[in-house]
């Protein structure tokens, strides 16, 4: 057998109990060094000191890019370490790194260390994209138990401070249990600057944690006991060794006092962080998960009122037909059924009119979306179908400088994300059909029309009081598509006059009710006390009414199911299962990991 040259490694467990697995959450504003925090304690723990890790292959677990002025020349270079991939945009100057949640799974004897990276906040393209990223980090952590940690990493001296507290402290408690306040710690990276002091930070994050305080009741502590000082540079230090850049003795020599305080740092982070209570991540959700449904429930609500408006009038001409002709009783009444049609990956589509077409199907005039732009599309931070979302410029197909697609050359805003395709096609109803039964029908439809009507904008209500995020009103978007759809079949020859009617109907009752209720609850201190606003846990007993509509509620539930384990599939691809050498398992960081690990 050919003996091989690759090093032996040790690799973290994907079988592991999840609830011995240590999960941390790390979070922090631009600039601060989250990713340089994963990519440090890789290195630490393979190698005891920092003559040692100079030696060695550098573990670069995430992709990083940084600019170092040669101090003889100033000449400008730009270092970069580790692989780009499609998760990282580490060459945009003041842009965010890291772009959407990832986490990473150290091995820690037979236990996991699961690092969470989340996308940093204060990204130079807005404050809207702030919100969208934390709303993606509540979504993403909603897949594990427990965290053990919550890491709030800060720069020493800070002036921006006021922007990372507001989204990292009262965002996440406001969608958090109250409790989570134990299991907040902070972290100043950059320390060495201040000699390992937290600075002039220090004395503005006192003072916010005071007003915090006084405006919500809730006491995070800030001391030594859950306070850390780290300094990372020396991952820097051997980048640069790594790429031909030689520094003098008295820099080496502050690095390697650097490298040794830091690591000392790290077990003691440790430490604090395992003998933390578990904080319950999966109950203490509630708002976020209910957000979470809403925003699910939009495309499924949409799709099926238009089916109810195609199937009643598919009803009213069968009883005409039956009134010429009462042999047709006899066939059946026909319904349009849906198929929900799961795709492999999700999909970039444009919906302009120019890239779809009608056809003939079995009689029936459709319209087909021909222009499929991007087949395998894992936009950063898009969890559920949508229609005009700025983030859809974020994807590959299109270009950023044009805003329009590399392959139908339409904006981005004219694009559609999906996850599922949606079809119809007519059945018969069991069985002969009267004139009454028809009616009844007509009327059961309508019936549950309303009930879906009413229920959706109760949802919505909620969504604008609660949401994290500015809303859109997804519902009209789709209503709008829909009802350019049935014109183009119109002008095809389809006798749709009472769906276009019925779907304007219903857009121009929702915008009407939610104008009238967004003017009302603006003028309200607090929104989400509004008595017209749901509470997060009546959420789910309403969607489950829907659920069991007897005509369409099993159809809401299956597309609700389908995007559900679509998600599932999307965040499973953003854990990686970092491999180290085989040394690292002996290393003195390592064996104070395992002690402290196993010993709570």
């Amino acid at each position: 057998m050919a003996k091989t040259n690759e090093p032996l490694m040790i690799k973290a467990n994907r079988n592991s109990d999840p609830s011995n697995d240590i999960n941390v959450l790390l979070l922090g504003q631009t600039g601060v060094g989250i990713s340089t925090f994963i990519n440090a304690l890789a290195n630490y723990l393979c190698n005891d000191t920092l003559e040692e890790a100079c030696k060695d292959k550098i573990q670069a677990v995430i992709p990083s890019a940084f600019s170092f002025t040669d101090g003889n020349t100033l000449e400008q270079k730009t270092i970069e370490i580790g692989q780009r991939n499609e998760h990282e945009d580490c060459n945009e100057e003041g842009r965010s790194c890291t772009q959407r949640c990832r986490s990473f799974v150290f091995p820690v004897g037979d236990k996991n260390l699961r690092i969470i990276n989340s996308p940093v906040i204060g990204d130079t393209r807005g404050l809207e994209l702030d919100t969208k990223a934390f709303s993606d980090i509540l979504t993403f952590i909603s897949q594990y138990e427990h965290l053990n940690g919550i890491c709030i990493l800060l720069k020493p001296n800070e002036e921006r401070l006021t922007i990372l507290f507001r989204f990292c402290i009262n965002e996440l408690l406001r969608h958090l249990h109250k409790s989570a306040h134990q299991n907040i710690i902070f972290v100043f990276t950059n320390a060495r600057a201040t000699f390992f002091k937290p600075g002039a930070t220090s004395k503005i994050l006192r003072v916010l944690l005071d007003q915090h305080k006084k405006d919500h009741d809730v006491d995070v502590p800030f001391s030594r006991d859950n306070t850390f000082l780290l300094d990372n540079e020396s991952f820097r230090y051997l980048a640069l060794r790594k790429n031909g850049v030689r520094l003098n003795n008295d820099q080496l020599l502050s690095y390697q006092k650097s490298w040794d305080h830091t690591i000392k740092e790290y077990s003691n982070l440790i430490n604090c962080i395992v003998t933390r209570p578990l904080f319950a991540v999966s109950n203490a959700f509630s708002l976020n998960e209910a957000e979470q449904l809403v925003r699910k429930l939009t495309r499924p609500i949409a799709e099926i009122a238009k089916l109810i408006q195609e199937n009643i009038q598919l009803a009213k001409q069968h009883k005409e037909n039956v009134l010429k002709n009462p042999q047709l009783a006899n066939q059946g009444l026909p319904q349009n059924e849906a198929k929900i049609i799961p795709l492999a990956h999700p999909r970039t589509v444009c919906i302009n009119e120019k890239c779809c077409k009608s056809i003939t199907v079995n009689n029936q005039t459709k319209i087909e979306y021909i222009s499929k732009c991007h087949e395998e599309c894992y936009l950063k931070g898009v969890v559920q179908e949508t229609i005009n979302d700025r983030r859809m410029q974020e994807c590959e197909a299109m270009n950023y400088k044009t805003g329009k697609c590399l392959k139908c050359n339409c904006l981005w805003s004219e694009h559609q994300h999906i996850t599922y395709e949606y079809e119809t096609n007519i059945a018969r109803l069991n069985g002969s059909c009267s004139l009454a039964d028809i009616d009844k029908r007509i009327s059961d439809l309508r019936d549950e029309q309303t009930k879906i009507e009413d229920i959706y904008k109760k949802l919505a209500k909620f969504l604008h009081a609660n949401s994290m995020l500015p809303l859109n009103d997804d519902i009209l978007e789709y209503l709008r598509l829909f009802i350019r759809e049935e014109q183009m079949k119109k002008n095809s020859g389809s006798q749709n006059n009472d769906v276009i009617q019925g779907l304007k109907e219903m857009m121009k009752s929702y915008e009407q009710e939610m104008e009238l209720f967004k003017r009302t609850i603006d003028s309200e201190k607090d929104r989400s006390s509004s008595k017209d606003v749901l509470k997060s846990y009546e959420i789910f007993s309403l969607v489950g009414t829907l659920y069991r509509l007897p005509i369409n509620g099993s159809k809401i539930r299956e597309q609700v199911n389908g995007l559900n384990i679509n998600q599932t599939k999307l965040i499973s691809k953003q854990e990686v299962l970092v491999e180290l050498p085989a040394k690292a398992d002996s290393s003195a960081l390592m064996r104070q990991f395992k002690n402290i690990m196993s010993s709570n």
